[in-house]
């Protein structure tokens, strides 16, 4: 079975869901659903891993606090493994409030022990035996965001495999991104990421753009499914339509199945979109990022729908 590695961030979910309407300044606006859920796009990812079969372990940092002690729990009732996430007084475990009204997601994120994240502990020897590192979220780990290139340098030199799903940069600078690209093995990003970091107009441009830098970009293009290059063409492979509940953790749940049915049950790339894009829309039928909890059995039968 092979090893992966999850690395990045750690913060619960508050889930406001079904809201009367977006928010409006100076006025309260009520909802008919409350739920404190495990947040963070890494741990999303982890989670739905875990869950379809995969051995996850994780490297990340929560406080000294009920949030921290909340979510090293979801991660082991998972079975990822959390030997190498670390705890700190300093600062408190990350929070992310999520606005859902209709199909729309609004995010306010307190960073916290997100952006104080460093990685200390992923050396040459804390590498060895893992076949695979996901990276996530890293626009707000500020203190790590410097340490990735070395990361993936070490990973290229230890012969493990990577793969990124940056988040969205507020910016928009892409800070780093040039040295990521060529560095990594699979690029998760969505199409409004793509067109950013490509500064393209298109997203067979920015397709175009991001094949010509890096190994093999994905992108996530919602309810079409998933675009990606293959000898020169953008493919597309759909999705099946569901009815949503909740958006929250779709791309991440993507990640984890193309990363599980590349890595475990060593498929093809494209079948291996459509089987991420199985995970993802199962994702979307339940309330937060992690509650799915999909099977490799769940996301063959949906298939056979």
């Amino acid at each position: 079975m092979a090893r992966a590695l999850f690395v990045g961030d750690i913060n619960v979910d508050v889930m406001m869901g079904g809201m009367e309407s977006l928010p409006v300044v100076d006025r309260e606006v009520t909802c008919k659903s409350f739920e404190v859920v495990m947040g963070a796009s890494t741990v999303i990812c982890a989670c739905a891993y875990r869950s379809l079969g995969g051995a996850a372990s994780f490297v990340g940092l929560v406080g000294n606090d009920d949030y921290g002690d909340f979510m090293l729990r979801g991660l082991e009732e998972f079975g990822v493994h959390t030997g190498l996430v670390t705890r700190t007084s300093q600062v408190r475990t990350g929070v992310t409030v999520n606005l859902i009204f209709e199909n729309t997601r609004t995010q306010v994120t307190y960073p916290g022990t997100i952006a104080e994240f460093e990685g200390p502990e992923l050396d040459e020897s804390a590498l060895r035996g893992f076949d695979h590192i996901h990276c996530g979220g890293v626009y707000l780990q500020t203190k790590f965001r410097p340490r990735i290139t070395a990361l993936l340098k070490l990973a290229r030199k230890l012969g493990v495999t990577t793969s990124l799903d940056p988040q969205w940069d507020s910016s928009e600078t892409w800070e780093y991104m040039d040295q990521w690209l060529p560095l990594l093995t699979w690029l998760f990003v969505n199409q409004d990421e793509a067109l950013s970091i490509a500064k393209a107009a298109s997203v067979e441009e920015a397709a175009r753009w991001l094949a010509a830098r890096t190994h093999c970009p994905l992108i996530k293009v919602g309810k079409d499914g998933v675009a990606v290059p293959v000898d020169g063409t953008l493919k597309t492979v759909p999705v099946r339509v569901v009815e949503p509940v909740d958006t929250t953790g779709a791309g991440d749940s993507f990640d984890a199945g193309f990363l599980y049915a590349t890595l475990e049950k060593k498929m093809g790339l494209l079948e291996a979109c459509r089987f991420a894009n199985a995970v993802a829309a199962r994702s979307c039928t339940f309330v937060g990022g992690t509650s799915a909890r999909s099977t490799y059995d769940d996301i063959m039968a949906s298939l056979r729908e």
